[in-house]
């Protein structure tokens, strides 16, 4: 009571004495058993100094069905109604005549309050129900979504996989026959035979295993047989071989395992690059290097050849086939939160630096 009119003169200690008490997670707890304990002591007292202090069982009752389990509510709430008639009877405040009526009186809130108060305690109980109920219906929907997600990822794959099966996996291998049949007519000493027809038949055996790799969704099987600094290591090798450029690789910092999806991003990086400086450079010379920092790892490729306009060829609105490689390794990058910046002199030379820089 002399909370409450306090309260009504000041709402703040409200939020200082009750609201924070009466909040569903306290309910059984140390916390809320002393808040409905300093109630009941304050509304005892108040009711051996004022007859008049029924009504505040209506707002204690409530309460008591709030902070605590079901049978020491109903205790709670039975010692609320029955503390005003106890003071009536120890005070003698009334005549004998009226005590029956008191008693009757007390009995019948009493009985009025338990049934409001397990009233309240079922609406409690199945509105927790029923949110439980909708966060079940909302991790089902969720679920459901993810797994319509990867069984149209599944289905676009499959379908990427016959796709990729029947136009580049065949096209290879014919390639390749062709290749390797047309290898055999040649003259065992025919230089050509080492300088175009090997390279050839070595780029179509890798790509129809590339394909297969894709169709099998596998990591590229170059990363099969060796770590990522190995497989750049070889990349350059093999590139230098087959063009004639001066081709070095270096690593700088210590070589860690990366996540595998980042092994691809760097490894599908070198080849573009190399395919660049095969394609337009024009190349003397040309060096990767593999730097491994503290929170990140970065490839670059470098060459002396001549020059492009990055900004046209990293422009994915701008871009042609021509340069599809290397909008897609930008897009590549980005999806694992990378960076592409490519340096470039003019057409004239000047040469190209490529960088990818990965964290990891």
């Amino acid at each position: 009571m002399v909370v409450g009119r306090a309260a009504g003169r000041d709402p703040r200690l409200y939020f200082l004495v009750a609201r924070e008490p009466i909040q569903a997670d306290n309910v059984g707890t140390a916390r809320g058993y002393a808040y409905i304990a300093a109630m009941l002591g304050l509304y005892g007292t108040a009711a051996f100094l004022v007859n008049g202090v029924w009504f505040a069982a209506f707002a204690l009752v409530p309460h008591c069905f709030q902070l605590l389990p079901l049978r020491r509510a109903v205790a709670a709430v039975v010692v609320v109604n029955l503390l005003p008639l106890a003071t009536v009877l120890i005070d003698q405040h009334e005549s004998a005549e009226m005590v029956p009526g008191l008693i009757a009186t007390g009995v019948l809130t009493t009985t009025f309050a338990l049934f409001i108060g397990y009233w309240i305690e079922r609406i409690i109980v199945q509105s927790r129900e029923r949110a439980d109920l909708i966060d079940r219906l909302e991790a089902s929907q969720a679920e459901v979504a993810r797994l319509s997600h990867a069984a149209g990822v599944a289905a676009e794959r499959d379908r990427l996989a016959a796709e990729i099966h029947d136009t580049l996996a065949q096209g290879f291998l014919t390639i390749l026959m062709l290749l390797q049949a047309s290898e055999r007519r040649l003259d065992p000493d025919d230089p050509i035979r080492e300088t175009i027809f090997m390279p050839a038949i070595r780029a179509a055996r890798e790509n129809l295993a590339e394909a297969r790799a894709l169709i099998a969704a596998r990591p590229p099987v170059a990363l099969d047989a060796a770590p990522v600094p190995e497989a750049l290591r070889h990349l350059t090798r093999t590139f230098g071989e087959e063009t004639g450029v001066t081709a070095s690789y270096e690593i700088d910092g210590t070589p860690r395992t990366l996540a595998p999806d980042l092994d691809v991003v760097l490894l599908r990086a070198a080849q573009e690059a190399l395919t660049n400086v095969r394609k337009h450079a024009a190349a003397t010379t040309v060096t990767v290097r593999l730097a491994y920092e503290d929170a990140s790892v970065r490839l670059t490729v470098t060459d002396d050849g001549t020059g492009f306009s990055p900004e046209t060829a990293a422009d994915p609105d701008a871009a042609t086939g021509e340069h599809f490689g290397l909008v897609g390794l930008r897009r590549r990058a980005a999806r694992h939160d990378g960076t592409v910046t490519m340096t470039s002199g003019d057409a004239s030379g000047g040469g190209t630096t490529v960088t990818v820089e990965l964290p990891g």
